[in-house]
């Protein structure tokens, strides 16, 4: 057991957990071969494009070449999402819900080789149970050779169960249905995995807590977005979302809402239109601009910030 007010974890694939030293033990890289590829962050194509998991290659390969890992469901979960189609960037995927951990967040894990058959969505796993095979499944152009196969594994929270409305509302979406719901990657706002897959139990709550907020805005809204009743441990002490008329919400440097302060209709602080960008740590500039939260500048806000917020916003007005 862990201690109280901890998730239990364990590695998502057939590695022994003891035996890795460094990242590099398990890192599988990009082309490039830099082991740092394989982490959380702006760590491709020069720092202009981020990865938001870790990907884990394989310990053990078959005579063809193909990774014979399986992969372990990292903690105590029930099935949200299965991916059996090769429809996009993941290729086989499976996501996990964690209602029972002390921030009730999802893990996903990409690139599967096969599914269980039995597998199904609602189906509740243990921790470190194999429910999938390694491989590299993607689509063109972002086809995995089997050289780099690896599992890709995020961890994060969901910004708006009403993703879909905001989905149907975009311009750009026409004609290009959503494939997944709800469990959408634009959907999805992940923290680093590799300080929750060290340990063998964390409390999830406190980990996003902890991370450092990089930049705020302040939001007007007529109903609470399902954010905050779906995370009500990232509210500010004292914020009751049945009397707020807007919010204060901290971000990370790389989009997900950290913190969440109700503002009552009273408030100086209320924005005179839907939003406002309102605060910055300079020492976050670089990475906020290189994630396009902001613009270069600095001054205004730029197409990540301005989707998480627009998905967010879905519903409450």
């Amino acid at each position: 057991m862990g201690p109280l007010g901890a998730t239990e974890i364990v590695w998502p694939t057939s590695m022994d957990r003891t035996s890795l030293r460094s990242f590099e033990d398990y890192a599988q890289p990009t082309v490039s071969g830099k082991p740092e590829s394989a982490l959380f962050g702006m760590v491709r194509d020069d720092q202009q494009r981020f990865h938001e998991g870790v990907d884990i290659r394989p310990s053990a390969r078959g005579p063809n070449g193909e990774p014979l890992d399986r992969v372990f469901s990292a903690m105590k979960g029930t099935v949200a999402y299965i991916n059996q189609g090769l429809n996009g960037p993941y290729g086989k995927y499976v996501i996990l819900y964690h209602p029972e951990a002390e921030l009730p967040v999802y893990t996903l894990y990409a690139h599967l080789a096969s599914i269980e058959k039995t597998l199904k969505v609602g189906d509740k796993l243990p921790k470190g149970t194999a429910f999938a095979t390694m491989g590299h499944t993607s689509t063109s152009p972002n086809a995995i050779p089997k050289e780099r196969s690896h599992l890709h594994f995020e961890i994060g929270v969901m910004l708006s169960a009403n993703f879909g409305n905001w989905y149907n509302a975009q311009p750009d979406h026409r004609g290009t249905p959503n494939q997944h719901g709800i469990w959408n990657g634009q959907n999805l706002a992940g923290f680093d995995p590799v300080p929750v897959l060290a340990r063998s139990s964390v409390n999830l709550l406190d980990t996003v807590r902890q991370l450092p907020t990089a930049l705020a805005v302040t939001m007007r809204t007529k109903r609470p977005p399902d954010f905050v009743q779906r995370y009500p441990g990232l509210l500010a002490p004292g914020s009751d979302p049945a009397k707020a008329a807007g919010w204060y919400v901290e971000f990370t440097w790389h989009g997900l809402p950290k913190r969440w302060t109700a503002l009552p209709p009273e408030s100086k602080q209320l924005p005179k239109g839907v939003w406002s960008y309102v605060a910055l740590d300079h020492k976050f500039r670089p990475q906020l601009v290189q994630r396009k939260m902001i613009t270069a500048d600095a001054k205004m806000p730029s197409e990540t910030l301005i989707r998480n917020v627009d998905i967010l916003l879905t519903g409450t007005r």
